[in-house]
């Protein structure tokens, strides 16, 4: 894990979280989960330690903190889950592409895959122990135009 105390980027003395292209994915009172282009930070205010969780393939798609502050998932064509100070990757074929993600239970996470790919489908992550489950196949968008609003 790379943890950056006042982390500044090049020689400008700005924080990854003040540069334009920063997005905010998420925001508690403690942190904000965001990105700047590729890489997926967490930003602890309190501290105001940037926390670098991943660099995607692409920039991330989404992503959600529990309500606790108690870990966060960032996703796109990865998942990368920062959880009681450690970062876990899955990196596996059936998530590439993780279109949104919603918080079901405070220990369970559901991401949906792009939902026009061919193997677009809702996933169940369990926090605790990172056990994974297909719940169903999802085909609602399958054939039609993209739409930024996906209900599921």
């Amino acid at each position: 894990m790379k943890t950056r105390k006042g982390f500044v980027m090049n020689n400008d003395n700005k924080l990854v979280i003040e540069y334009n292209d920063f997005r905010v994915i998420e925001e508690t009172d403690k942190y904000i989960l965001g990105h700047l282009w590729e890489q997926a930070y967490l930003y602890d205010k309190e501290s105001k330690n940037e926390i670098l969780l991943c660099e995607f393939y692409g920039e991330c798609n989404c992503g959600v903190i529990d309500k606790n502050n108690e870990w966060c998932v960032v996703a796109g064509d990865i998942l990368a889950i920062w959880k009681n100070g450690k970062i876990v990757i899955i990196d596996k074929e059936e998530l590439k592409w993780v279109h949104d993600i919603r918080i079901k239970t405070s220990k369970i996470i559901e991401c949906l895959i792009d939902p026009w790919a061919t193997n677009s489908a809702i996933w169940q992550l369990n926090i605790d122990n990172m056990e994974l489950m297909k719940i169903s196949d999802f085909d609602s968008y399958k054939n039609k135009p993209y739409s930024d609003n996906v209900e599921w």
